[in-house]
């Protein structure tokens, strides 16, 4: 092992002070992008409504209406048909009697009245609009597929340090402005610009921490980041309950990332990028702080050395990286399959991630809305530990089916409860949460093991497009209960099933070499194939 290579370890792998100093600083934007993330969920509430009859209560209680208001009056028995918020019953003239309507004949509303005002619902009167008030979910999450290639490629050119303020920054100040939007569409509008330009927080920090860590610890970067984004998620639901309005939710919520200004002075730039763009004395001098940090002494050969063999190395990678891939992807069959089972795999497990996050909103738990959302935001937190634990112990493809088939048994369960369940349905919704998080934090070690070294970074960058396709219709989901309400759940059950399905097509990486060259993926399976067909010596 040369000097180099020693030298490189001391820096880059493991856990030491300066790692800890790097995850106590990206822990604020990982948590506040967790906040921001599904922030539709609440701002964009579904918000309890019905017709407004004015021959009954003039204009009084149109808008959002007083508790005395929304209380139920005797005229809603023969104004209002029952359990029917976008009709009412036709009045023959205006007056405020039982003769007056008829009841066998119903009109759609006017206005609406809503029982509180803490969402865009009643703002922007959007109500009987379902379709409106979830497209705002969808925009979001297309922003985000916007911003993948936009912030990836600040990321390549200017700095991971650079991507992750200029995203965090941007998303709180969008955010801030997005507060002051007087119409639907000026929300709408602001929903997406934020999600272009801020979306990209995670990715950056997750880069940063895996080459920092390195690559062969990028399960304890999952953890050590995934714990702040679902802690930021919980913490959506804890600033809604004490602001109570969408507004001063943005207005508080938002600022704390403009702190993001700071860390250009506090922050570590990657030096694989510094050594990548050439810029080998800034390299060197952040290698030395971080030596001093974890107690390591660096000798100045050494640290010379080191950094030719990596400009040396980055630059043959950079000249090889476009050769090919298309041309891969025709000849090798085994890359076209575990490319298709990836891009499933992904669509599915972000559309269920995101659904669940979407439809949680509607559970009532014992402690309301805001508690139970709190709930499936930290089910996130055992399924992180569990993956700690396991993926390198009981391997990658059994854990991921295991994953998949736990929360497929649980949301599938859930229409099959009798009336009066509700206690069990949020526990088994617990469960599933738990499943699609270890599903998902799985596929970020897992998928990246199934590609060559030269394309896997574009490889990985296709399935998680795939990946956003699935955030961008799992806010839709919520439409299909208008049918059934157990529908949504049932398709969040399904899907699982058929990923758990295609784990059979690929093998488990645990303990093998990761393919260099798209011939590695040839040669490897074929060594499979032949283990399988190869009859075991009992007598041994």
């Amino acid at each position: 092992m040369s000097g180099a290579t020693v030298l490189s370890e001391e820096w880059s792998s493991g856990w030491g002070r300066w790692q800890a100093r790097l995850a106590l600083l990206l822990a604020l934007p990982v948590l506040l992008t967790g906040a921001y993330g599904t922030n539709y969920v609440f701002l964009a509430a579904p918000t309890p409504h019905r017709c407004h009859v004015p021959e009954c209560e003039g204009n009084t209680s149109m808008g959002v209406a007083s508790s005395e208001q929304w209380a139920a009056a005797e005229w809603t028995q023969w104004a209002l048909p029952a359990d029917e918020r976008c009709e009412r019953w036709q009045p023959s003239h205006h007056a405020c009697a039982p003769h007056v309507f008829d009841n066998t004949s119903a009109i759609a509303c006017d206005s609406y009245v809503y029982q509180h005002g803490s969402s865009i619902v009643s703002e922007f009167d959007l109500g009987c609009q379902e379709w409106k008030r979830s497209l705002v979910g969808t925009v979001h999450n297309i922003g985000m597929l916007i911003s993948l290639p936009i912030m990836g490629f600040v990321s390549d050119r200017w700095g991971r340090r650079t991507a992750l303020v200029v995203s965090g920054c941007g998303a709180g100040l969008l955010g801030l402005a997005k507060s002051f939007a007087t119409s639907y569409y000026t929300y709408l509008l602001g929903e997406l610009l934020e999600t272009v330009l801020g979306a990209s927080v995670y990715p950056s920090a997750f880069v940063l921490m895996i080459e920092w860590l390195g690559v062969e610890h990028r399960i304890l970067a999952s953890l050590v980041l995934g714990v702040p984004l679902s802690l930021g998620a919980a913490a959506l639901a804890l600033v809604d309950y004490l602001a109570g309005y969408w507004r001063t939710w943005a207005r508080l919520a938002y600022p704390p990332s403009l702190l993001l200004l700071l860390y250009p002075w506090l922050l570590p730039e990657s030096v694989r990028w510094l050594v990548s763009r050439g810029r080998m004395h800034d390299a060197a001098h952040v290698i030395k702080r971080a030596a001093e940090y974890n107690g390591a002494r660096v000798p100045a050969e050494a640290l010379e050395k080191m950094l030719l063999e990596r400009e040396q190395i980055g630059g043959s990678a950079e000249t090889n990286i476009d050769e090919g891939l298309f041309t891969a992807l025709l000849k090798y069959g085994v890359l076209r399959r575990r490319l298709g089972v990836c891009c499933v795999w992904w669509m599915s497990a972000v559309f269920v991630f995101y659904g669940l996050a979407v439809s949680a909103h509607g559970l009532r738990g014992a402690g309301g809305v805001h508690a139970t959302y709190a709930l499936v935001a930290a089910a996130e937190l055992p399924a992180l530990v569990l993956n700690t634990l396991l993926l390198d112990r009981a391997g990658r493809r059994p854990l991921l089916t295991a994953a998949l088939l736990l929360t497929a048994a649980a949301l599938i369960t859930i229409p099959c409860l009798p009336e009066g369940s509700g206690g069990w349905g949020t526990a088994l919704y617990l469960v599933g949460k738990m499943g699609a998080t270890m599903t998902l934090n799985a596929l970020y070690v897992y998928t990246a093991e199934l590609f060559p070294t030269r394309a896997r970074q574009r490889l990985l960058a296709a399935c998680s497009t795939f990946g956003r396709v699935g955030a961008i219709l799992a806010p839709l989901t919520p439409l299909l209960a208008v049918y059934k309400w157990w529908l949504p759940t049932l398709l969040f059950g399904s899907l699982p099933l058929v990923s758990a399905a295609l784990t059979r097509l690929v093998p488990d990486t645990l303990h093998r070499r990761l393919p260099d060259s798209f011939a590695d993926l040839d040669a490897s399976s074929q060594d499979e194939s032949s283990a399988r067909d190869t009859p075991v010596d009992d007598s041994v």
